[in-house]
């Protein structure tokens, strides 16, 4: 106590209730002793230093010191402090699980995915609500109790991520029908075992293939189907109505839209259209960077743009030469592949708005064109 005095920062701190811990784990205390050392540890817990509160749980998650009453408190704290105790207590109620999965902070729903037992409940609430990051940790988990009709809505919802794909069908007891839907998006060597698995046709199984790509990308991601012409006054429209949001601009470029994506991103820099195309294709970062900064397209979301941009052009869809629902389907997979590990909550919202909505925008938005 006398070093806390002479050094109150929280390394002190952090060290003093180490030692405490070791002490109260040892059985050396006398009663009085350990009944103020208790006291003292859960002023620690308490702490005004989040660093302090997150040694805390880190020192205490797998020991008896730790109490109902303490794991609850810790468990609804901030994320570094809580990610220990949801990932390793098994204590915690599914009900105060529950109400923390509602929270929809990523990070403790990544930590409660990856519990030793997740039961079917939480697992419904964590692919409702959970990000893809999230979702795949879940299914990956094999002491998850994970539901049929869960198995469908993680589907539905990422069914066309390749690795959610995969994830899915590597669950034990798969319906017949989820595995013919997930004939479509998996990768060839689990189409192969899923074929060999419930003895479905390769015939059928390649009829299947083809049949949900198309019906995903047409569900997921609807194009507007602009004639080039009218990128620029829907763009314009859109502007003025305050809807030309970079999670728009993100929709309309994944989908193929690439002429209003275009239109878009000068409307919001304010230059011609010719000079946007010119610096969105071109293959150096330095243009790219710099028509992301006068549209205003925040920092945190350059990683998904450039992803999506790059593969219009390495698809050889900028040049025509692939098809829209083969560039959506790949520009899908690349996006988790290589931004579904970002931590960052703007990336995890623009991926949602790609992968989980039923179309591209409502068809009002039109309407004022026509008039």
């Amino acid at each position: 106590m006398d070093r806390l005095l002479r050094e109150p920062g929280p390394h002190s701190r952090i060290e003093t209730m180490a030692k405490l811990v070791a002490d109260l784990e040892a059985g050396l205390l006398t009663q009085a002793e350990h009944r103020l050392a208790l006291e003292v540890l859960g002023a620690f817990a308490a702490d005004a230093e989040a660093e302090v509160r997150s040694a805390v749980a880190w020192q205490i998650h797998n020991s008896p010191l730790l109490t109902t009453d303490l794991a609850d408190r810790l468990a609804r704290d901030v994320a570094r402090v809580a990610f220990p105790i949801l990932r390793h207590v098994e204590m915690l109620t599914d009900e105060l699980l529950l109400e923390i999965v509602a929270e929809r902070d990523p990070h403790k729903q990544l930590a409660i995915a990856g519990r030793r037992r997740v039961s079917a409940e939480v697992a419904s609430a964590l692919v409702e609500t959970g990000n893809l990051v999230t979702v795949v940790h879940l299914l990956r988990n094999r002491g998850a109790h994970v539901a049929a009709a869960t198995l469908e809505r993680a589907v539905e919802r990422f069914g066309q991520i390749r690795t959610v794909a995969d994830a899915v069908a590597a669950r034990p007891e798969l319906p017949l029908a989820l595995v013919e839907r997930l004939i479509a998006f998996v990768s060839e060597d689990i189409r192969r075992r899923l074929v060999d698995e419930h003895g479905l046709e390769p015939q059928l199984a390649t009829r299947l293939a083809q049949r949900g790509r198309e019906a995903a990308t047409l569900r997921l991601l609807k194009p507007l189907l602009l004639r080039a012409e009218d990128a620029e006054l829907m763009a314009r429209h859109l502007n003025w109505q305050g809807r030309l949001t970079p999670h728009f601009l993100f929709r309309a470029l994944c989908g193929g839209d690439l002429p209003l994506f275009v239109a878009g991103m000068a409307e919001r820099s304010g230059i011609a259209i010719g000079s946007a195309e010119m610096l969105v294709w071109d293959d150096g970062a330095l243009g790219l960077r710099t028509l992301f900064d006068a549209a205003r397209i925040p920092a945190a979301l350059y990683a998904p743009f450039r992803t999506a941009i790059r593969t219009a052009k390495e698809s050889g869809f900028v040049g025509g030469l692939c098809e829209r629902e083969a560039f959506q389907a790949e520009v899908l997979a690349r996006l988790f592949e290589e931004c579904g590990d970002i931590e960052e909550r703007e990336v995890d919202e623009l991926l949602l708005q790609v992968c989980d909505q039923p179309g591209a925008s409502p068809p009002d938005m039109l309407l004022p064109l026509r008039a």
